[in-house]
């Protein structure tokens, strides 16, 4: 089983591929979802993931449904971010986001001030990249301009600092796997290279897929595990 194929944003130019993780806020975890905006900064969708009878923590937007999104990050093009849950903060989510220059920025949010840009950036002369987690430690697997690859740990003995280094590991970019769910499933109309998959523990426990449609439009699917 699995819930209907949603466009979110619709409000909004965005472009390239989206990310999706699931948060902690809401009685069962919102998703949380960072786009690039078309011409400058980044857009955050949020997914409220409760049911009818949970109480209320998002009132502005009804269970099962998406945000109309926030603005954050102006001043600069962004080609993709990618974002994660994290312990740290306590609860923080972290967003790297890669510039139209090549640099791979590093953010956090956190309740009150929102999003804030970390002074030290995660990488320079970046092609494309792919963000991983556990308990709070980031890999930030890219792929140089050069055509060299690199992985850079940040362990956030600083947080909210979060000073990275290169450690010896093979690069991991793309996720071929969300592309092959959704052609399983009959879905025919996407950009290659914008699929992307995460899991959450919504409906017993659900494949989140993103990816972006020929027209442009950011379309998300759940997956019943």
């Amino acid at each position: 089983m699995h819930s209907e194929i949603s466009i979110v944003g619709p409000d909004h130019a965005t472009a390239g591929p989206v990310s999706l993780a699931q948060g902690v806020y809401g009685a069962r975890g919102n998703l949380e979802l960072v786009a690039c905006d078309a011409v400058d900064g980044l857009w955050v969708y949020w997914f409220n993931a409760d049911h009818e009878d949970d109480p209320p923590a998002t009132p502005d937007v009804p269970p099962g449904q998406w945000s109309a999104g926030l603005a954050f990050a102006s001043g600069a093009r962004y080609l993709d971010a990618q974002i994660v849950q994290s312990p740290l903060g306590p609860d923080h989510l972290e967003v790297l986001a890669l510039t139209a220059e090549g640099v791979l920025e590093s953010w956090y949010w956190s309740a009150g001030p929102g999003f804030q840009r970390r002074d030290a950036e995660a990488a320079a002369s970046v092609r494309r990249f792919r963000l991983t987690h556990r308990d709070g430690v980031l890999h930030a697997h890219v792929e140089h301009t050069d055509g060299t690859g690199a992985v850079v740990e940040s362990r956030g003995e600083d947080y909210p600092g979060r000073a990275g280094h290169e450690v010896d590991r093979i690069p991991v970019v793309g996720d071929p796997g969300a592309q092959e769910l959704l052609r399983a499933r009959g879905v025919s109309d996407l950009v290659e290279g914008t699929a992307r998959a995460a899991h959450s523990t919504r409906d017993g426990g659900t494949t989140e897929l993103t990816w972006r449609d020929l027209g442009g439009s950011i379309r998300h699917l759940g997956i019943r595990d």
